[in-house]
């Protein structure tokens, strides 16, 4: 349980759009939106300039802001959260 990050859908179409949370806590925000696939670490929980950029993926298509298919969906989105389950346990180190 200790190693859970649970995402919440905010938007589902253009962009695609999650809050990652750990517990009660929002500790990420992923965002998929013209092309471009971004994750941060929000160490306040919140959106704000001091957001730490864990991932950066540009995909092919210029004007994508959904995922494919549920496939690429899990693949990125798992690789997001094991980027911000290792980015929460350094921090808290």
């Amino acid at each position: 349980m200790a190693n859970i990050i649970v995402l919440e859908q905010i938007s589902d179409c253009c962009p695609e759009q999650y809050w990652a949370r750990k517990g009660a806590n929002i500790i990420g925000y992923i965002r998929l939106r013209w092309g471009h696939l971004s994750c941060d670490y929000l160490p306040y929980g919140n959106l704000k300039d001091d957001n730490i950029r864990l991932l950066d993926h540009y995909f092919d298509k210029e004007f994508k802001g959904t995922f494919e298919n549920e496939e690429e969906r899990k693949y990125w989105l798992d690789k997001c959260k094991s980027e911000l389950l290792n980015k929460y346990n350094e921090l808290k180190r």
